[in-house]
């Protein structure tokens, strides 16, 4: 049987995180699988599978003062764990180890002592290029990347843009998300009862954690400047607070300074399809993605697209052809949700348009790809 060792710094979170899961649903009956996160998650048992190993590579802080017991054990604790991760590093048997996330998590396992690595980016470097603190300089990085067998983008903007900052390490390949269609869909049908649809107004609903990344700000702009025009419409945002940063506090000021109506914020959802579902459209005002698997979960439930203009979405909808472009800025959120209000033929036609859409995206197919990619002998 066959050992895969997936590795990230979280379990539970966005996008990224859900890809791990689905990995681990679809192998975990098939092979041996361990899943590493960077710190240790204390709530790994209530999201792996029983017969999924659970490792970690440190653990985190538990103490407030280097004066106390807390400090000494978190300090063993801590010794032990950097020699059972160089023991993992250096002399596990695991057949296939992918990091499924590029910066910290792609650095870590480079150095794993593996015939077969896989290296997962879903971040638009043209746009953010973030890991540069990481290593250094984008020299390294590259260099960095060619230790895996291959590294796997999410879209072929992702892949574009690894070029254009890193320059081309020989093993870059696009391969698409899997993404569970059907369960997408029967969460889909699961009735609202914390949001009330006002049969009046045109329903935005936002998904994505509260972060900077997500261009909630420029949102909160857009729908100010279209609220002094006179539009009536609600926006619902589905996304948990982060643990770090001041982005939801500074979002609620606001909220307050602009005396927005239209939009609230109901905090994260362990089913936020149903929300998806109920959506007249499906609105991301993010400055940059990977290949957004938001958009594409609303695409598999027939809801019609709003999108900023980011890495992957063009692949998705086209040239505006199944679901509509905006330009991400304040003003280009504003034209584009201006454009369906005034235009309610446009709700129907991008209803019918995103249905023959969602033919591409095939989980079956996807994973095939993916498996053809890592398991060949």
């Amino acid at each position: 049987m066959k050992k895969i060792l997936i590795v990230n710094d979280l379990l539970t979170g966005g996008g990224v995180e859900k890809l791990l899961q689905d990995f681990v649903d679809r192998w975990h009956d098939k092979y041996d699988v361990t899943v590493m996160t960077i710190v240790k998650q204390a709530n790994y048992r209530e999201v792996l599978p029983d017969n999924v190993k659970y490792l970690y590579k440190s653990v985190a802080r538990d103490y407030k003062s280097k004066f106390s017991i807390a400090y000494v054990v978190c300090m063993i604790r801590k010794a032990i764990c950097k020699v059972r991760f160089h023991f993992i590093k250096t002399k596990n048997d695991f057949d296939v180890v992918i990091a499924i996330k590029d910066g910290e998590v792609t650095k870590t396992v480079a150095y794993f002592n593996n015939d077969k690595k896989f290296s997962w980016y879903h971040t638009d470097y043209n746009h953010y290029y973030y890991s540069k603190y990481l290593y250094g300089t984008t020299d390294f990085e590259r260099k960095v990347l060619q230790r895996y067998t291959n590294v796997v983008c999410v879209a072929e903007d992702i892949r574009k843009s690894l070029i254009d900052v890193l320059g081309d390490a020989g093993n870059y390949v696009v391969k698409y998300n899997p993404l569970n269609v059907e369960a997408i869909q029967y969460q889909g049908k699961e009735p609202v009862v914390d949001v009330v649809k006002d049969p009046e107004k045109p329903l935005f609903v936002v998904v994505g954690r509260i972060n900077y990344q997500k261009g909630y700000d420029l949102l909160l702009e857009a729908v100010h400047m279209l609220e002094d025009d006179g539009y009536k419409f609600d926006v619902v945002v589905v996304g948990g607070k982060e643990s770090w940063g001041d982005e939801y506090n500074r979002l609620m000021r606001s909220l307050d300074r602009l005396h927005i109506q239209s939009v609230k914020f109901i905090g994260g959802r362990n089913n936020p399809h149903k929300y998806m579902k109920m959506a007249d459209w499906l609105l991301s005002t993010s400055i940059f993605e990977g290949y957004s698997l938001v958009s594409q979960e609303a695409a598999i439930l027939g809801t019609p697209l709003l999108l900023t203009d980011c890495s992957g979405v063009r692949e998705l909808v086209g040239d505006n052809e199944y679901g509509l472009i905006m330009e991400t800025s304040v003003k280009g959120i504003y034209e584009g949700m201006k454009k369906v209000l005034d235009d309610p033929s446009l709700h129907e036609h991008y209803k019918e348009q995103i249905l023959e859409r969602r033919k591409i995206i095939d989980q079956e197919q996807r994973f095939k790809e993916i498996e053809e990619l890592i398991f060949a002998d």
